[in-house]
């Protein structure tokens, strides 16, 4: 047996170096298994980022040229509506001011909408009537269009002369027939609308949406940039570098504003110079990737890494699809309801064309059939009368419907009375009560004795009650109002004083507080017009107001008014019937519509007048050149030929003051002032025979007393 060896059998050797070789294997292999695929999965999660950039980009460059769309047809519109007029009617319509108003409302796109004259003077905008001294001469896209015409321009950002806030501005030449300048028509953007609409449509993944100018000057941004930063891009890289090369794309870069690396998608804006750019940080798709990743290495076994991979990739894919799904759903929406706004504001615009038409035909028409009805009662039988009710009950409610119709904002005309301040403020109390929070007392000082003083008593409540609101809303934990009234500190006067405990203001403030338009509220809180409104109030009343206030100690506004010795107006006397007149009372009835006409007549003869007609208000001038024994003119405010209601009134008021004259018209009293009628008696339309008759007898006493 000595000599003999053993030798490792080869096979066994073999299996060794195989297991080795598997060891390694089973190492190496899912070493780099899992770099291949997380590899793979980083280059395909920047591809997908770029698809769902490009994707964005383009739903929001559908939503900026909506947005484009809407505001070019708000300024012809609003071309429309002014073509025409000179530049002294833009200024001094009133109309036109609530029709630029009007738009605004119903656009939230819209900051404001204003016309401006060849001279840069802003004569007419939606937010104030009148406009006062503004221009914009100064602006560069002002300069642009009266150089040439530029069609539909963007303006860089400009911060507003009006309101103060960073904005930018769409303009256009106000259309003529020769081409001339003839000023522009101007409409704001609001940023907060686009950081809204950004705000429900990104997810919040610290993502950038921008719109910039064709020359790199920054609109929109959002989020929104802090006041002292400014963004204005290079001409050499970035978004003007590849947009010099196309109108869209997907790009990877550093943001030239903060320097943050990012994936853009960008889309300029058919027909404007104008691109929409969406960014989302690198750091988002790297941590999107980080999760894929950590989903990979959390598997034990190459199987489970291929499932688990496979799953991810198609939850990942899904959840992609899903997602742009979701914002291309929400696009569609929002847009079918900008589309529904524009109807609606179409639809109501043609409402408010027709309703100046409605508040003198059919308010004729109410008193023609309202007339008559009431004539035919005369001659019928109670059994016969009985059977009117139901078409008199229905007129009433045609009425009703007609003031609905028209129940517009209206400027009161000034109507100054002798008042009892202590008893306005106590008349006053329960709206004021109303007026503010369960959280703020509200204490009275009242000095015993009169204090009387001659004023507007209608402006007088809205003086005191935008005090006591401007309290309110400087007290938003609570506090305490006191209202007080007393003789002034100088003779012959009394001070109205509204005090609260709330956060006062400081020094700079305090300042500017009765300026017009300068308010510290945010933009849908105030409009900077109250205390102001306050202040020329008492102005206007022979008086004025001061303010003291300082930070934490709370603010106090004084009315300083003139005292009065005049006597408190007695109280109305109820309506006595006229001392029967030696002759019949003559009546000249001013009416152009037939129907009217005839009821008016037949009514106050049958209630003793002698009556004659007039179709028209030259037609009248002719018959009281020749007569002036009339002892009332009835007239219509609307009448065709060139001589209005309101024209009669002033000629008969320089001819012949001697002669009442009632106005029947669908105007309101206050309408009808400031339109110049303030002299004139107003009886509203629709109105009976009885009514009209009671009328004149009424001021026929008035006149004789």
């Amino acid at each position: 047996m000595a000599g003999r060896t053993f030798e490792a059998p080869g096979g066994k050797t073999g299996s060794l170096r195989l297991l080795r070789l598997l060891l390694a294997a089973s190492v190496l292999v899912p070493l780099l298994l899992f770099g291949a695929i997380a590899w793979h999965d980083y280059e395909e999660v920047k591809r997908e980022t770029g698809r769902n950039t490009a994707k964005t980009a383009q739903i929001l460059h559908e939503h900026m040229t909506k947005v484009f769309d809407t505001l070019k047809q708000v300024m012809d519109r609003v071309d429309e509506r002014s073509r025409g007029m000179s530049w002294e009617e833009v200024a001094g319509s009133y109309e036109l001011h609530l029709f630029l108003k009007g738009l605004e409302r119903e656009l939230e796109q819209v900051g404001a909408i204003g016309l401006v004259a060849p001279d840069g003077r802003v004569m007419g905008a939606s937010r104030t009537f009148p406009v006062g001294n503004h221009s914009i001469a100064d602006r560069a896209y002002f300069r642009d269009q009266a150089a040439a015409d530029r069609g539909l321009l963007v303006s860089e950002g400009v911060r507003s002369n009006i309101t103060g806030r960073q904005t930018f501005t769409i303009s256009r030449r106000r259309s003529t027939p020769d081409g001339r300048f003839d000023g522009l028509i101007v409409a704001t953007v609001d940023p907060d609308y686009f950081a809204s609409f950004y705000q429900r449509v990104l997810d919040e993944r610290n993502e950038v949406v921008s719109i910039f100018r064709a020359d790199g000057s920054l609109l929109i941004r959002y989020p929104i940039l802090p006041p002292e930063r400014t963004l204005v891009l290079r001409p050499d890289r970035g978004l003007l570098h590849y947009a010099a090369q196309s109108p869209e794309g997907v790009y990877r870069a550093y943001g030239q504003g903060d320097g943050v690396e990012r994936y853009f998608g960008y889309k300029k804006v058919d027909g404007y110079p104008v691109y929409v750019v969406y960014a989302i940080p690198m750091r988002e798709v790297r941590a999107i990737w980080m999760r894929n990743v950590a989903v990979y290495a959390a598997g034990a076994l190459p199987a489970t890494l291929a499932l688990a991979l496979i799953a991810w990739l198609a939850l990942a894919r899904t959840r992609s699809e899903a997602a742009a799904m979701r914002r291309w759903a929400e696009e569609v929406r929002n847009r079918e309801v900008l589309e529904e706004a524009l109807r609606q504001s179409q639809k109501m615009e043609a409402l408010g064309q027709l309703t100046g038409g409605v508040a003198h035909d059919f308010n004729n028409l109410l008193t023609a059939a309202q007339s008559n009805l009431q004539l035919l009662s005369r001659h019928l039988a109670e059994e016969g009368r009985r059977y009117l009710g139901g078409a008199a009950a229905a007129l009433e409610r045609a009425e009703k419907l007609t003031r609905q119709l028209l129940s517009f904002s209206r400027q009161e005309a000034v109507n100054p009375t002798v008042i009892e301040v202590g008893h306005a403020l106590r008349q006053m109390e329960d709206l004021l009560e109303r007026s503010i929070r369960a959280d703020i007392a509200l204490d009275w000082a009242i000095a015993d004795g009169p204090l009387a003083v001659e004023v507007d008593p209608v402006q007088f409540e809205l003086a005191v009650l935008n005090l006591v609101l401007n309290a309110r809303d400087a007290m938003p934990m609570g506090g305490r109002i006191r209202i007080s009234a007393a003789p002034g500190a100088q003779p012959d006067t009394v001070d109205i004083a509204v005090a609260d405990t709330g956060r006062g203001m400081p020094p700079e403030v305090l300042a500017r507080a009765f300026e017009p338009f300068f308010t510290t509220k945010p933009l849908d809180k105030g409009t900077g017009l109250g205390l102001s409104m306050v202040y020329g109030f008492a102005r206007q009343s022979g008086g004025g107001a001061e303010i003291e206030s300082s930070p934490g100690q709370g603010t106090r506004v004084t009315l300083t008014l003139p005292a009065t010795a005049k006597p408190l107006p007695a109280a109305s006397p109820a309506p006595s019937a006229a001392p029967a007149a030696a002759r019949p009372v003559r009546v000249l009835v001013v009416e152009d519509n037939a129907l009217v006409l005839m009821a008016i007549v037949e009514g106050l003869e049958q209630e003793g007048f002698t009556v004659e007609t007039a179709e028209h208000g030259a037609a009248a001038l002719q018959i009281l050149e020749r007569d002036q024994t009339f002892d009332m003119v009835v007239s219509d405010v609307v009448m065709p030929y060139g001589v209005s209601g309101i024209d009669l009134v002033r000629r008969i008021r320089e001819r012949w003051p001697r002669i009442p004259v009632l106005l029947a018209s669908g105007y309101s009293p206050e309408s009808l002032a400031t339109m110049g009628a303030d002299t004139a008696a107003v009886l509203a339309k629709p109105f009976t025979p009885d009514q009209l008759a009671m009328r004149i007898r009424a001021l026929l006493v008035h006149e004789a007393a």
